[in-house]
């Protein structure tokens, strides 16, 4: 028998991916035209940024264990075995992504440029088209229903 190739989202490239380049391009644009635009004292810069990581972390860290505890893959690669509802799925549909987005503005909030403010927007915008849109795509193509009925409850972002 055959395998199923198309049994998973058409991500084309994966998502820590775009982080890095997002990530990348606002340093690299910092460092080649600086412009600081939030010009806190250091403290309370870490302090902030430290709340939006841990926030992250619990985002990602939390789906991860939910989804190996319902065994279905957190590589958008593979195909998706069920709809997780619990855990930080009960708050966004896309809680490792918007890991990546708390995590990336964390770090635009301890360097202070705007650059790195754009590149959240970027990988805002860059998530929605490359991951987030394909996946809902095929999570209603699989799931129907059950899917949209999820949709209805929980918001996509937050």
């Amino acid at each position: 028998m055959e395998k199923d190739t198309d049994d998973h989202p058409s991500i084309v490239i994966a998502p820590p991916l775009l982080f890095f380049i997002c990530m990348g391009g606002g340093f690299l644009l910092d460092y080649l035209s600086p412009l600081k635009i939030i010009r806190w004292p250091w403290w309370p810069r870490i302090i902030f940024s430290s709340i939006l990581i841990m926030i992250s972390a619990y985002f990602a860290l939390g789906s991860i264990r939910i989804l190996l505890r319902n065994k279905t893959p957190f590589d958008p690669s593979k195909p998706t075995k069920t709809i997780v509802c619990q855990g930080p799925f009960r708050f966004s549909r896309n809680p490792m992504y918007l890991a990546l987005l708390l995590l990336l503005a964390g770090v635009a909030i301890v360097n202070g440029s705007i650059w790195m403010s754009l590149a959240v927007v970027a990988l805002l915008i860059v998530l929605d088209i490359f991951a987030v849109r394909p996946e809902e795509e095929y999570l209603e193509r699989n799931f129907g229903s059950r899917y949209l009925a999820y949709k209805t409850k929980v918001r996509r972002w937050l």
